[in-house]
């Protein structure tokens, strides 16, 4: 049998929800992960967000850092993709195979896939270019890393897990600005509260309410939309007031239909009034109001007092049954004159209450001669009747048909309540929606060999590119540089790779050979050049590599990679840093300290002074080769962000570990 499967994408959007904003440390949780590699201490955010303010026609280069927490190899493809905000105002990006339009389209990466050796981490080049025809304001993407990986099985469930994480980017094109908005959208729902409370949840009370205002941004640039909910009942008085209530961000031209405002309470009964004022954080974007009326009622409390009432009807209606149905074995006495309610009691040694009841008297119980009335017979004077009824002092029973009527009444009424509660119970087995899922459970006691990583495959399954060697040679016509580029690619994916120089006329167009047996890897390799171009594959014996790519492929296609991108970084948050005063100001110290730390390094609480105050620039003193790793990884984030940086090796009277010395700049 096939089994089930269900893909389930874990979003991990950094600082979707701004808990991730104030830092940019990877937390080492055994996954990997996707932070901006040079982030900007001046740009609130940018330690999580990529965010540019690039003009028309302009481009920047920039960097990612792919981190792989996991004592094991791991292999991840990135792309670029556009995003939008949901119907409720939350970044969502796009799926990978939707069409590019925006931002995601400006953004060219330089790999589609890396393999990351285990607790290590990669920096991944990209560019962003600004086409010249772009529409001023706001425009917002994102680049995704995804797992390559077949998935992590969730054992006796069918269910694959593939982890997809994402680094939201924001560009703001300057140019004329344009605020405006319409309400498109005011609606309500009562929903059931989280905390039970037996009385409330049997009279339907135990509710909130929400409001959904829908907004449409009609401008050029992002607006962040505060919702003020004021409830007034039918006397005008106010019954809740919600003040700034905050639904996400709206970006140009989208619309946020499901904006959810909630109130504990809820109305109860009767006309309400909803009125919802929306400002912005923004200056200049102005302020509109909508306005609903609401009709509410408490449909639970009025089917239980109809019910209640139903009830009432049919036990009365009950109880006249059984007491016409008992009149029918009672004897009957025609009143005389003289005859009083006490008189006749005691002479049928009976409750004159009884009698009074069974003969529906009331006050002041007057009997009239020739009043027919009927005598209860018990126990006690069962004897007495008897004797009585011999004598023909009374007469004998009413027909027993006489109490069908009485029936009939008793049986509709029945009725009618079991309709009402059936109803009732139908329409609370409806609302639940209670559904008997059945699950497929694996034999718990079955043994399941855990996956292990070889030489040419991860955990999961996938090919490692450091297993595989590649050839790239240029063919008659191509580009050198374009060579140079493609191999400096396939060095940050993890490719073992050379150039073997010119190959003439051999192909037509760009091509891969793969030794016999090599299918898959040459797959793979095709898949890595990133082209849309149809590339020809021959499967040829006896190559010294497993692929040789015959490349034809123009350099446009590939971002210049200006450094040596194959080496595998340690993780910044492992790498400890002392920070040293080499004659720097203040504001210096402070500009530094912040870029380090947004950088995810750890640094030591205070900031100490170098032995020498004439530093100049950036100096990093390293104590040993166990550092080297650590310190040209601090170097190459430093140069990044665009400052003068020198390395040096146990600097005499300096303090041992890592420091970074900050000199005058």
């Amino acid at each position: 049998m096939m089994k089930k499967k269900f893909i389930i994408f874990i979003l991990a959007l950094l600082a979707s929800s701004g808990l991730l904003a104030g830092t940019s440390k990877a937390v080492n949780t055994g996954t990997v992960g996707i932070l901006p590699a040079y982030p900007d201490p001046t740009v609130p955010y940018s330690n999580s967000w990529c965010i540019y303010n690039l003009d028309l026609g302009q481009s920047k280069r920039d960097a990612v850092r792919v981190l792989n927490n996991r004592p094991e190899t791991t292999v991840v493809k990135l792309y670029a993709v556009d995003a939008v905000t949901t119907t409720d105002g939350s970044f969502a990006p796009l799926g990978e195979d939707e069409a590019k339009k925006d931002l995601g389209s400006w953004i060219k990466l330089g790999a589609n896939e890396v393999e990351v050796p285990p607790n290590s981490e990669k920096l991944v080049p990209f560019e962003v270019s600004i086409p010249k025809n772009a529409d001023v304001g706001d425009h917002m993407g994102a680049i995704v890393m995804q797992e390559i990986e077949t998935g992590t099985n969730i054992q006796g469930t069918g269910t694959k897990i593939i982890t997809r994480v994402a680094v939201r980017a924001y560009e703001t094109v300057p140019g004329t600005v344009r605020k405006d908005f319409d309400i498109t959208r005011l609606d309500w729902r009562m929903d059931p509260t989280v905390k039970k409370n037996f009385l409330k949840d049997f009279l339907d009370l135990n509710k909130q309410t929400l409001f959904f205002v829908g907004l449409k941004n009609n401008g050029n640039v992002k607006i962040t939309p505060h919702v003020t909910i004021d409830v007034k009942n039918m006397f005008g008085r106010t019954v809740a007031h919600l003040p700034d209530q905050e639904i996400g961000v709206l970006f140009p031209n989208r619309e946020n239909r499901d904006g959810t405002i909630g109130w504990s309470g809820m109305p109860l009964i009767g006309r309400y009034t909803v009125k919802a004022t929306v400002n912005f954080v923004e200056e200049g974007v102005g302020q509109k109001t909508e306005e609903i009326s609401l009709w509410v009622f408490p449909y639970r409390i009025a089917f239980l007092l109809i019910l209640l009432f139903v009830l009432g009807v049919l036990l009365r209606l009950i109880s006249k049954y059984r007491l016409e149905a008992s009149k029918e074995k009672m004897p009957i006495y025609e009143a005389k004159t003289g005859d009083t309610l006490a008189t006749l009691a005691s002479r049928f040694e009976i409750n004159w209450k009884k009698l009074a009841r069974t003969n529906g008297l009331m006050k002041p119980y007057h009997i009239s001669p020739g009043e027919k009335l009927f005598v209860p017979v018990s126990r006690r004077n069962r004897k007495l009747l008897m004797e009585m009824f011999q004598k023909r002092e009374l007469l004998p029973s009413i027909d027993k048909g006489a109490s069908r009527s009485g029936r009939k009444k008793v049986a509709i009424w029945a009725i009618v309540l079991v309709v009402i509660v059936g109803g009732w119970m139908y329409r609370q087995r409806t609302l639940t929606g209670k559904q008997n899922i059945r699950r497929t459970v694996e034999n718990p006691n079955q043994k399941v060999e855990e996956p292990k990583e070889t030489a040419e495959k991860t955990v999961s399954g996938a090919f490692k590119k450091s297993s595989v060697s590649v050839g790239i040679a240029t063919l008659a016509g191509g580009d050198p540089q374009s060579s140079q580029r493609l191999l400096n690619r396939f060095l940050l994916e993890g490719y073992k790779v050379r150039l073997l120089g010119g190959a003439d006329n051999k192909y037509q167009k760009t091509t891969v050979e793969y030794l016999s047996g090599k299918k898959d890897q040459a797959d793979m390799v095709k898949n890595d050049l990133g082209v849309t171009d149809t590339v020809d594959m021959v499967e040829t014996a006896g190559l010294a590599q497993d692929a040789i790519v015959y490349n034809l492929i123009p350099r446009d296609q590939y971002i210049e990679l200006n450094y040596q991108p194959n080496g595998v970084g340690p993780q910044r948050d492992l790498i400890k840093v002392n920070l040293l005063n080499g004659g720097a100001d203040d504001a210096t110290i402070k500009n530094i300290n912040d870029a380090v730390s947004l950088g995810g390094y750890g640094l030591a609480a205070d900031v100490g002074r170098a032995a020498n105050a004439n530093f100049q620039n950036l100096t990093i003193n390293y104590a040993d080769d166990s550092q080297a790793k650590n310190a040209e990884s601090l170097k190459n984030y430093l140069v990044g962000l665009g400052y003068a940086v020198n390395l040096a090796k146990n600097i005499k009277g300096e303090s041992g570990g890592l420091s970074l010395i900050v000199g005058k700049i």
